[in-house]
């Protein structure tokens, strides 16, 4: 059975060897063909590599000069933190104002008095307001703190409760507004106003509230009529005049608060205008006589008068302290002073620090040249809420108040974005020293901005250098590439030897960071701001520093940003003739550089269109010589196999005629 030959399956001649060897021979083509095909696509995994590198190029180069550049934006740097912070726009104007933060915006917080732990919440409707927001909880009744959650549940983000334990069987309850400013005052309607009363969270309280109207009264002088006046709601009181806007009976100024809207400003007027000598006295002409038709003119009366000598001056009077508050007894305490301004501004005072009681405001207005209008005065109980007031307040609504560049201003919450155009104000704490807020450029984020340009650009170039150079010292020189990486592109290297374009690019980019660009102050090179491709002052001689690549002096280019700013941003992109285009600068050319090779079109699209081409032609070349290769090995092995055939009947007849002749000679 060994003997036992199936051609074309099993062959005793050893023709499937025969068969591969020759068929390596006619595979060389096919192989030759996928070498050229491997070539081919790592040329355009390398253009498509490029292209990426491109890109980045191109991105951060227009990131410099765009519209939204980093050189737009700015920092708002506090001198105290703790008590005021900000954030600035790109609309911001670089500048230092002072501020003093008098006192954040606050809001209600209550608590009761100390309950049973065990204590139960009868079900009804519980109604709780914050300004003009009511909450209503419908409550099916449960413990103290079901009760609390079913409230934080239904009132998210406008009212929090919570339980405090302040023995092991005694707790409070802490009901507070999450909204602050005055306006938002914290209120109980229907069944909550009973809760709140029976947990001591609020107390009733007759109202405290008066309005003092504007009806002059007699301050310690005779009023003057020809000054003090009424003017619509509000009482006005000129230069050297003084008057009173009192109470019918004094009250007690415990927990009240003194508000009214107070106008002061100057009336410039000329000094000694009025001063002109006196006209004298006017006396009649005497006529004349007629005689024979000729009229006589009697000679005018002639008086001498004597010398004028113009009155003195006024002296100028400033009194910047005009305000005082009326006790009972009618004892007058100044108030602080004011600052004179054009317009009204709020005056809040917390009568219970000047006196045990109020009956009244004085006005005196000892100026020269000041007038003073006052209107909305009142005096009310800030805690006071519909005839309710906290019994046990943690916290109590308030607006904040702060003094910028001498304007005071008030606000409802601690985050005022609409005082000053691009700038947002955060405020933390109250404090009597002014903060200074200084809004500058953003130097990190133009730092790392350049920063970024110097990176893409040294990758670029050192892809550039790889594909254009059959050097490994190369890929030494970088540092930053993994093991893999330097495997990787080792097998690119040299792979554009003698590509004009990409040595023509190469060229181009040292040249324009070496490039003179105009500034305001003249014309600059990178290396002026500590971008250069050596940064060493001496030192040995480093092949590596020859080949295009961009170092950053950190120092330098710090102390450049932070004493040649506009420079460093003319440099990168500047508008040389004035029509609001960016026509020149290192990263306006880079990216025009860089265009043309990403855009539609451009040279990356001509190149990787032209090797798809070729890919696609290879591909096909490939897939021909496959199947002449299939048909070719089949054909050999049909060819051998009738050979084997052959071979075999032969053998079969040569073994029947030597069996025939043995036995012929037997």
């Amino acid at each position: 059975m060994s003997d036992i030959s199936i051609p074309g399956v099993k062959s005793k001649y050893e023709t499937e060897k025969l068969v591969e060897s020759l068929m390596k021979l006619e595979r060389v083509p096919k192989q030759r063909a996928e070498e050229r095909l491997s070539a081919i696509e790592k040329q355009r995994s390398s253009w498509m590599d490029l292209n990426r590198r491109f890109s980045s190029l191109r991105e951060s180069s227009r990131s410099l000069y765009s519209f939204q550049n980093p050189f737009n934006e700015r920092n708002a740097v506090s001198s105290d933190e703790s008590v005021l912070s900000a954030t600035a726009s790109r609309e911001a104007i670089e500048e230092t104002k002072s501020f003093i933060v008098k006192r954040t915006a606050a809001a209600d917080r209550f608590m009761s008095d100390p309950i049973k732990s065990d204590s139960k919440i009868a079900s009804g409707s519980y109604v709780f307001s914050i300004g003009e927001t009511s909450i209503k909880l419908n409550y099916s009744g449960g413990n103290l703190k079901d009760f609390a959650e079913a409230l934080n549940k239904k009132a998210s983000g406008n009212i929090r409760a919570q339980l405090i334990n302040i023995k092991a069987q005694e707790q409070v309850l802490v009901i507070e507004s999450l909204k602050t400013g005055r306006e938002n005052r914290l209120g109980f309607l229907e069944d909550a106003e009973k809760l709140a009363l029976n947990l001591g969270l609020v107390e009733k309280a007759s109202s405290s509230a008066r309005e003092l109207g504007n009806k002059p009264q007699r301050f310690v002088q005779p009023i003057d009529q020809s000054k003090v006046r009424e003017e619509g709601t509000a009482l006005y009181v000129g230069p050297r005049s003084e008057a009173a806007i009192k109470l019918p009976a004094a009250i007690s100024s415990s927990a009240l608060v003194l508000e009214m809207e107070v106008e002061f400003k100057n009336i410039p007027k000329e000094r000694g205008a009025d001063a002109l000598p006196p006209p004298g006295p006017s006396i009649p002409s005497i006529g004349g006589m007629d005689y024979e038709g000729i009229h006589i003119e009697s000679a005018p009366s002639d008086v001498k008068l004597p010398e004028w000598t113009a009155p003195p001056t006024p002296p100028v009077m400033d009194d910047f302290s005009p305000l005082f508050i009326l006790d009972g007894s009618g004892r007058a305490v100044p108030l602080a002073e004011l600052s004179p301004a054009s317009g009204y501004k709020s005056i809040s005072v917390p009568l219970a620090l000047y006196s045990d009681s109020f009956s009244g405001l004085g006005i005196r207005n000892s100026n020269t040249d000041r007038e003073l209008r006052v209107r909305s005065v009142r005096v009310y109980d800030p805690e006071e809420i519909a005839g309710f007031r906290p019994k046990n307040p943690v916290e109590t609504a308030k607006d904040a108040l702060i003094v910028m560049e001498g304007i005071e201003i008030s606000r409802p919450s601690n985050t005022i974005d609409d005082l000053v155009p691009g700038l947002s104000l955060n405020l933390w704490n109250a404090s009597e020293a002014a903060v200074k807020l200084k809004i500058e450029p953003d130097r990190e984020a133009v730092k790392e901005a350049l920063i970024g340009l110097v990176g893409n650009y040294n990758r670029l170039m050192a892809e550039l250098n790889i594909l254009s150079r059959n050097d490994d010292k190369i890929l030494d020189e970088i540092a930053y590439f993994t093991d893999e990486e330097k495997k990787s592109y080792k097998e690119r290297l040299g792979l554009f030897a003698g590509d004009t374009t990409l040595n023509q690019l190469r060229s181009t980019m040292q040249r324009s960071m070496m490039d003179l660009y105009p500034t305001n102050s003249g014309v600059k090179q990178l290396n002026s701001f500590g971008i250069s491709t050596d940064s060493r002052t001496g030192g040995s001689y480093d092949a590596s520093r020859l080949r295009g690549y961009l170092e950053i002096d950190e120092k330098t280019l710090d102390k450049a940003l932070l004493e040649q700013f506009q420079d460093i941003k003319e440099a990168f992109g500047n508008d040389t003739d004035g029509d609001l285009i960016v026509d020149s600068g290192v990263a306006y050319k880079l990216d025009n550089l860089m265009k043309a090779y990403v855009e539609t079109g451009g040279i990356v699209t001509i190149r990787t269109r032209t090797l798809d081409d070729q890919i696609s032609r290879q591909k096909r070349d490939i897939d021909n010589l496959e199947t002449q290769l299939v048909r070719k090995e089949a054909d050999l092995k049909r060819k051998y196999g009738l050979m084997e055939s052959a071979l075999g009947q032969m053998e079969s007849s040569a073994s029947a005629w030597d069996s025939f002749n043995k036995s012929q000679g037997n």
